[in-house]
């Protein structure tokens, strides 16, 4: 937009639509319609769309998802119709960003790959590595790292390139960290030891303190997975001394919330809650509920592993009315995409990528990637179905949810590549006895699974879940360290019955559940069935 070209009116107002970004909302919102109502009345698309953009902007920032999505998707048609393409693509990666933080990666997705194609075809790479650098976030959160490490190379190799540009240091630390925490989770030892030697040397002595807390997160992750415990602790205590109310936190939420995972697994609950207890606070200020509802699931960890039940049972119902609450935003997200497709001109080449790119993402998020078994997400989704099935033909139902017994000693003495053998292990015997229709098992979490009996009594339950357990101990597998057996085994929890309308998937989830905590208070490697009407 070349704004010499327009009357001193129009530049003023485009002057204080910059002056304000980010620092007075309510002055930049009114230049905004001013501009707006002159950009209509000129017929002039241009700044139609460069007003409405900057409105998007802004209701972005001030975490207004509504007017954010209702202002940047309008912005699009006439920036494109001005071929105003820096702002074409700037906005797509906006709309992504915001997607992918309030938890709907394939609608994300569609908004960066349509970003990326309109920067390869309008050569626009001082936007197109950011673009790529937010695609390696997207795949970090769903845990394809490598997907994640090929994006994040592209931006890495733009930034090399580019080392004049003004946000160098801040770019250079945010691609060495995304790179730094797939490699952790990938255990690519020498890989995420380069990667803290490159932010010890390159970044750290020339960033603020408060720049420095999420390096820090990752050299305790670094120095735990390499099981230097001493070191570990002292970027702790370094954490710690950092933490603070003033973190920008959707730069800090991702590295936070890894950082915080752990602390819970290696049981540092005192400075688990210290950091815990401020990003909750934080978090809860973005009102993107799909932050809060991720940050809960360690609380809910942390209950259920120190035993904390009626704890762990409040913040099992708060998880589950975020989940309710995003459902409802992630069906506004998809209304207002719809409406944009609808409205401008779609790309048959950008479409076709889109298609290739979702297909995967589709069979990709519902599945885990460690056993192949269905994830939560697909749980979700099958346990509706599967319960509006059984309430409208007044047929059973029963949900179990199992876990290994003493993984955590297991883990720890036998090494994690141990571990995550057991897991498909038991992943693969479940398999073997849920192939068929009436039946369907999903992995929960850590070694936590779900599965659910439709149309069989309770007796057929009972022996379904007796014969996996006889058929996980009789494979022999060693573990020493457990204190009931001298192999693998696992404990059982089920609820059955004949749901009625107002019954749901998460009440017998919980009555499983408390089945299976009961189990674990008497002894392990056993079943316990309770009939739904007994919770009531």
């Amino acid at each position: 937009m070349e704004i010499l070209t327009y009357s001193r009116e129009v530049q003023l107002l485009i002057g204080e639509i910059q002056a304000n970004r980010g620092k007075n909302p309510t002055a930049l919102i009114s230049a905004c319609d001013k501009l707006l109502a002159y950009g209509n009345s000129m017929k002039d698309n241009a700044l139609v769309g460069y007003a409405l953009f900057s409105k998007g902007e802004t209701y972005y920032l001030l975490n207004d998802a509504t007017n954010f999505y209702a202002q940047m998707i309008a912005s699009i048609p006439p920036m494109e119709d001005a071929k105003e393409w820096f702002y074409v693509a700037m906005a797509n990666n906006m709309l992504g960003i915001a997607s992918l933080n309030r938890g709907n990666a394939p609608v994300a997705i569609d908004y960066f790959i349509k970003a990326i194609s309109i920067c390869k075809d309008n050569s626009l790479p001082d936007i197109e590595w950011i673009i790529h650098l937010n695609l390696g976030s997207l795949y970090l959160n769903i845990e394809e790292y490598h997907k994640a490490i090929s994006h994040i190379e592209i931006a890495y190799k733009y930034i090399l390139e580019h080392g004049e540009m003004n946000s160098y240091l801040e770019s250079i630390t945010a691609i060495l960290l995304g790179l730094g925490r797939a490699y952790l989770k990938l255990n690519e030892q020498a890989k995420f030891l380069e990667i803290e030697k490159k932010l010890k040397s390159d970044c750290l002595p020339y960033l603020q303190e408060l720049d420095k807390i999420v390096i820090y997160c990752y050299f305790a992750r670094v120095h735990n997975a390499i099981g230097e415990n001493d070191a570990r602790d002292y970027w702790i205590s370094m954490v710690n001394q950092l933490t603070s109310k003033n973190m920008p936190i959707m730069d800090v939420f991702d590295d936070f919330y890894d950082y915080l995972d752990m602390l819970l697994s290696t049981e540092k609950y005192d400075d688990f809650f210290k950091s815990y207890t401020v990003l909750d606070e934080l978090t809860k200020h973005t009102l993107i509920k799909n932050l809060e509802r991720k940050l809960l699931t360690l609380k809910i960890r942390y209950y259920r592993r120190v035993g904390q039940i009626e704890e762990y049972k409040i913040a099992s119902v708060l998880f589950f009315e975020l989940s309710e609450f995003m459902e409802r935003e992630n069906r506004l997200m998809v209304s207002d995409m719809v409406v944009m497709k609808n409205s401008y001109m779609e790309l048959t080449q950008i479409n076709k990528k889109v298609e290739e790119e979702n297909t995967f993402l589709q069979k990709r998020s519902e599945t885990d990637p460690l056993t192949g078994m269905y994830n939560r997400l697909k749980l979700n989704e099958y346990s509706e179905e599967s319960f509006g099935r059984v309430t409208k033909n007044n047929s059973s139902i029963a949900v179990e949810i199992l876990d290994i017994d003493y993984f955590k000693q297991f883990n720890d003495n036998y090494g994690h590549q141990a571990g995550d053998d057991c897991i498909k292990f038991i992943a693969n015997m479940i398999t073997s006895i849920t192939s068929n229709e009436n039946t369907f098992a999903a992995r929960y979490g850590g070694d936590e699974f779900v599965v659910i009996y439709e149309n069989m009594t309770f007796e057929e339950v009972s022996e379904k879940a007796k014969e996996l357990r006889q058929k996980i101990f009789d494979a022999n597998v060693e573990h020493k360290f457990s204190l009931v057996e001298d192999r693998v085994t696992i404990s059982q929890g089920i609820c059955y019955g004949r749901p009625k309308v107002s019954d749901s998937f998460f009440a017998y989830l919980q009555g499983a559940d408390k089945m299976l905590y009961e189990v674990k208070q008497q002894s392990r490697n056993n079943i316990k069935i309770c009939n739904a009407e007994e919770l009531n």
